[in-house]
């Protein structure tokens, strides 16, 4: 599980169960002065909170604090660190020995969770179609009211709603015959206002919400006051229109439930997402909550603004991350073009490069060019002699040039093979104007000016090739110190010395290979099969060495 998605699932968790905390804080406050659908309303804080994603926000909103450094700069500190550790374990000669990884609880924990959550759901959702086949089974259809069904079941003794889709009320055999007309019309109309306010969907929708907090008592809690504050609110919609003598009568109905022995279903507890009678506590809370005088148009406008205030504060409970800032791509320099016709431009002298560290805890080894200087004033040479022999060809097409007109083409095929082309046209230089001849001779001028003995693109190859003989270091094979492949010294005149040492180098690559294959033999977490694989490889590195 990445860890981004392991942190949006944590902080949801979190910010979940700390509003639901609120919430059942707030509930009973707010259903005083507000009414009881006031508190009901509270319940979508928390839902909300549960289907909001994660927020990505501009990178520039960062605090200062939590800023990262940039890319390059942490790569060049990790390669510098990195190098630094290199040198030091190859001045050591010794392989770090294996730390032992740290105990991941974070996936076996959430794994748990995650398989809680869904057996809750399936819990749940499982006593619900039990409970709605229970109640079919012998039930007898007695009216419907639009897209409800009424029907009668010998297995209750109160009313109870359920179904989303297909909507049913059930109610006990013999209700719809009951003498007094208006404890049935209103215990009726109670039910219908739970399919009228979607109570049934709402009731389904927060199954994740409670899901996610299977194993907290806050969870359990939060339910049961939630199906207590849903029954309460149901009232104040059943009670909104009716006068007081009604709504007396509706109280006395609700505490007629809790005096009647037997009056909460038996499915009650089979039947989370259905809408029973849920017993005294429920019975008590709906009382008190029943107000026989409507809400003042100030506290209901208060009401509005302090839910419009938290849903706009909901956003400040999201997960926040900042997008990444990608590492810009480093453009490529394109390769100069070189012509006859243009100056060359003079070659820098090649530094000579640096020895490498032998890298660690890998296996080691030194690789020294002992022909790397030595040959640089050579192929500056070579180079020149190559260049003498093209400014021949130049010299010569020059000498024609006053009589003959010289189409040269030259290229190089993919085997590093010259081919050059000519055609020449003759011509006549008594044909010619004076015009004609003068800028010829200006432009051949000038040619030999780049190109002659002493020309420019000359001057500059020499000066090239004295400085690369006179700072190429001098390389001596032998073994100054014992311990290290490369040493070296500065001479009386002011030049370097190398000294290479070549048993040096291979007994730190056999020193380092040894002591690498000694600690995978002795790892057991590795597979037998992966151990022999690696173990051979580096008895065939040991073979290889010289003595």
């Amino acid at each position: 599980m990445s860890p981004h998605l392991s942190q949006f699932l944590i902080d949801t968790l979190l910010w979940t169960g700390a509003l639901v905390a609120l919430v059942l804080v707030l509930r009973r406050p707010v259903a005083r002065y507000c009414g009881a659908r006031a508190a009901y309303a509270l319940w979508l804080l928390p839902v909300l909170r549960l289907v909001m994603p994660p927020l990505v926000l501009p990178r520039w909103l960062q605090p200062i604090g939590e800023a990262q450094a940039p890319v390059q700069g942490l790569a060049g500190e990790a390669m510098t660190v990195a190098a630094s550790g290199a040198e030091i374990a190859g001045r050591v000669g010794a392989v770090p020995e294996a730390l032992p990884s740290p105990v991941d609880l974070t996936t076996p924990l959430l794994t748990l969770w995650l398989g809680g959550v869904a057996i809750f759901l399936a819990r749940r959702f499982a006593l619900y179609h039990q409970l709605r086949r229970e109640l079919l089974d012998e039930a007898r259809p007695v009216g419907e009211s639009g897209r409800v069904r009424l029907i009668e079941t010998p297995a209750i003794s109160g009313p109870i709603a359920f179904g989303v889709h297909d909507k049913v009320i059930a109610l006990p055999m013999g209700f719809m015959v009951s003498r007094d007309k208006l404890s049935r019309d209103l215990a009726l109309e109670h039910e219908l206002a739970h399919h009228r306010g979607q109570d049934l969907l709402v009731n389904i929708l927060v199954q994740p919400l409670f899901a996610l907090h299977w194993f907290n008592p806050l969870g359990w809690a939060g339910w049961r006051a939630l199906r207590r504050d849903q029954e309460a609110a149901c009232d104040a919609r059943v009670v909104a229109a009716r006068s007081q003598t009604e709504r007396a009568a509706y109280a006395g109905i609700i505490a007629d439930f809790a005096r009647r022995p037997g009056a909460a279903p038996r499915f009650a507890l089979a039947a989370p997402m259905a809408c029973p009678v849920l017993g005294d506590k429920s019975i008590i809370h709906r009382l008190r909550s029943l107000s026989m005088s409507d809400i003042s148009p100030r506290r209901r406008l208060a009401t509005r603004l302090a839910f419009g205030t938290a849903l706009v504060a909901l956003p400040l409970t999201a997960s926040i991350s900042y997008a990444e800032i990608p590492a810009p791509e480093v453009p490529i320099a394109p390769a100069p073009l070189v012509s006859l016709t243009s100056p060359v431009p003079p070659i820098a002298p090649l530094v000579p490069p640096a020895p490498e560290a032998p890298a660690a805890p890998d296996v080691q080894s030194v690789e020294i060019d002992t022909m790397a200087w030595t040959s640089e004033s050579d192929e500056l040479e070579e180079e020149l002699s190559e260049l003498d022999e093209e400014l021949r060809e130049v010299d010569r097409e020059l000498a024609a040039a006053e009589h003959e007109i010289i189409h040269v083409q030259r290229k190089i095929d993919k085997k590093g093979h010259k081919h050059v082309t000519r055609h020449i046209h003759r011509r006549s230089h008594d044909g010619m104007t004076a015009e004609q001849r003068a800028e010829l001779r200006t432009e051949m001028k000038e040619l030999r000016k780049q190109f002659g003995e002493n020309g420019e693109v000359r001057r500059q190859m020499r000066i090239a090739i004295r400085e690369a003989k006179a700072n190429a270091p001098e390389v001596v094979v032998s073994c100054r110190s014992p311990d290290k492949p490369v040493t070296s010294e500065t001479t009386a005149d002011g030049k370097t010395r190398l000294y290479v040492c070549e048993s040096a180098a291979a007994n730190i690559s056999r020193d380092a290979i040894s002591k690498a294959r000694a600690a995978i033999a002795a790892e057991h977490n590795i597979p037998a099969e992966a151990r022999a694989e690696a173990l051979s490889a580096l008895d065939e590195e040991l073979a290889q060495l010289p003595r």
